[in-house]
């Protein structure tokens, strides 16, 4: 017990780090990036491959039963493998662009980059009505 108190005054001593020492970097969406939060853009291959498979598996677990109980075994294994392959077919895809194209972040981004301001706006109405309708 007496260790503890000692760590915990020991500690309140020691003065804590100012974001003035931190490494800072800018970015577009996530602003200021220090070392005190996540880096999503330093992760690196292996890192981000766990990420996608973490999020695809997140996502599909919730639809895997009611596929089988709808489908059957054989033909539930065909989807699944299905559905897999062309997830990670588009995250290839959006990967590749992605590394041509750091300065993207969402799809009126890609529209701008594509269409110029007109497609940005475009895209960007039809992105935000689709999410109002599909909340309805």
């Amino acid at each position: 017990m007496s260790n503890s108190i000692e760590a915990d005054a020991v500690s309140a001593k020691e003065p804590s780090k100012s974001l003035d020492n931190l490494p800072v970097t800018e970015d577009a969406v996530f602003g200021l990036m220090t070392e005190e939060g996540p880096n999503y853009r330093n992760v690196g291959g292996l890192g981000a491959v766990a990420l996608m498979m973490k999020t695809q598996f997140g996502l599909g677990v919730l639809s895997i039963p009611q596929i089988f109980d709808s489908l059957g075994m054989i033909p539930g294994i065909i989807c699944v493998i299905a559905i897999a392959t062309v997830t990670t077919w588009s995250n290839y895809v959006i990967g590749t662009f992605k590394l041509n194209h750091p300065e993207v972040y969402s799809i009126d981004d890609a529209g701008d980059l594509m269409f110029g301001r007109v497609g940005r706006e475009i895209l960007g109405f039809m992105t935000g009505s689709s999410v109002v309708a599909l909340d309805y």
